[in-house]
């Protein structure tokens, strides 16, 4: 069998034409936005004006590290415990967090949050209604008006807070 030129272009366009379907699927795959959530459980705040100094917090940031803007609607805070909660998709207790932001700052719920750009939010301990927020079994969710289901950090870790 002669190999011929026109042989070797065909082979060289399919091998291309492969490539640059297999890229625009990954873009595909990748486009959207997507958050990448931290989670600092024993966080304080430290500035230049002692009265907005703060102890005791969780300390929540996302990152909008996709390729289109997202609107963050709220932070929440939800308990579960045995593991098959998660398979009934509720949780024990739940709290929503009406004002996620430091002292002095202004609302930060709802944002909208452009990609490369981070937002922060503050969970405050309550002694009130949770005892210990850092036992393991309460989690931060971070909901965005583009996916169903939140972002979900399970709090542990610290040490419980002086009384």
């Amino acid at each position: 069998m002669e190999w011929k030129p026109e042989v070797y272009v065909a082979i060289y366009a399919a091998c291309v034409s492969t490539a640059a379907v297999s890229i625009q699927f990954r873009n595909w795959l990748v486009s959207g936005p997507r958050l990448r959530c931290t989670l600092t459980p024993d966080g304080v705040v430290i500035g230049g004006d002692s009265r907005f100094d703060e102890r005791d917090l969780v300390i929540v940031s996302a990152t909008n590290i996709g390729t289109a803007d997202t609107m963050i609607t709220g932070l929440y805070l939800e308990q579960r415990w045995p593991f098959y909660y998660f398979w009934r998709r509720r949780p024990i207790k739940a709290f929503v967090i009406p004002n996620p932001q430091l002292k002095g700052y202004p609302a930060n719920v709802p944002k909208l949050l452009e990609p490369a750009h981070t937002w922060t939010g503050v969970i405050r301990q309550r002694q009130d209604y949770i005892k210990n927020i850092r036992d393991g079994d309460h989690y931060a969710c971070v909901h965005v008006s583009t996916r169903r289901k939140p972002y979900r950090m399970r709090i542990s870790g610290g040490v419980a807070p002086r009384a």
